[in-house]
């Protein structure tokens, strides 16, 4: 399945879709909020920290993939995932997924994003923004991840994802080092997820 940017405009084609940049920390009107730790104005999210998603070839002993995880609070439809990230260096490419659990850890993606061109390390305050018109349903209580990861084909990539401004701290953090997903109890990363 492929996708195709026309104009700044999304185009989804099956699962995969190719993303917008914005620079708005809250729904549009028209979207309800169904998870965010993004804060507002110049306090979006942290300049100061957050974790590395690293491919192979950066350098460093490990890749990382990092993953936030959110229960919402009613049954809803996501339509719209923003994430507060940067790129630090190698290849400007992004991977942003909104997946599934698989028993407290992410499971299985059920819409994935592809960015590029993302702001430099540490400057606030561009969102990179998915957009899925058909949506996925998520239930009330139910266990659900956003990752953030590099293109399997540019693991010379080192992008940031942000902390939340508020330095809110929370069980649903998870990370992939190489050796399968850990979660742990950490700061999470500045996210949030919109829908109907």
């Amino acid at each position: 399945m492929r996708g195709k940017r026309l104009s700044g405009v999304s185009i989804c084609l099956g699962m995969l879709v190719f993303a917008n940049v914005a620079v708005w920390a809250q729904a549009p009107s028209n979207l309800v909020t169904i998870y965010s730790t993004l804060g507002k104005g110049s306090n979006v999210y942290s300049t100061l920290s957050g974790f590395g998603i690293l491919g192979t070839n950066t350098g460093q002993m490990l890749p990382e993939m990092v993953a936030n995880g959110f229960r919402p609070k009613a049954d809803h439809v996501v339509t719209e995932v923003q994430v507060g990230a940067t790129h630090y260096q190698g290849t400007n490419v992004l991977v942003v997924s909104l997946n599934a659990d698989n028993n407290g850890v992410p499971g299985k993606a059920m819409v994935t994003w592809h960015f590029s061109n993302l702001p430099v390390i540490w400057s606030c305050c561009t969102l990179q923004t998915g957009k899925y018109a058909k949506g996925i349903p998520v239930k009330k209580g139910k266990l659900y991840w956003v990752v953030l990861r590099p293109e399997k084909q540019f693991q010379d990539t080192w992008d940031i994802w942000a902390d939340n401004f508020a330095e809110k701290q929370g069980h649903y953090f998870s990370n992939n080092t190489g050796t399968g997903w850990q979660t742990s109890y950490q700061v999470l990363s500045a996210v949030g997820v919109f829908g109907k």
